[in-house]
């Protein structure tokens, strides 16, 4: 993985999602995601330290319409780089239902 990422890259978009926050200048935190009119997929790996399974379970039970995925994986906050047959499939079934409630 050190050879794909510039670290500097790495810095700046750890900043951005450090320093976002969804409910600046909307309400509260829990009225923002209440508002959400779309389906959403959560997903969370077991071992992710950064943003730990508690967090995406939060997230999912405050979003309307959301589906909540939880992975194992042993590699932390990087799983969702490394864990492409997880992930995919994961991703695979969101997307099928999504195309299965318009038909």
């Amino acid at each position: 993985l050190v050879g794909r990422f510039d670290a500097n890259s790495y810095v700046t978009l750890t900043k951005a999602m450090d320093s976002h926050d969804v409910s600046r200048n909307r309400g509260s935190f829990e009225s923002v995601l209440a508002k959400l009119d779309k389906p959403v997929l959560v997903v969370g790996f077991e071992s992710d330290k950064l943003y730990p399974i508690g967090e995406q379970q939060e997230l999912a039970e405050l979003i309307p319409n959301s589906h909540f995925a939880q992975l194992d994986s042993p590699y932390g906050h990087d799983a969702f780089l490394i864990e492409f047959d997880q992930l995919n499939t994961q991703l695979q079934s969101f997307f099928h239902s999504l195309t299965e409630v318009k038909s």
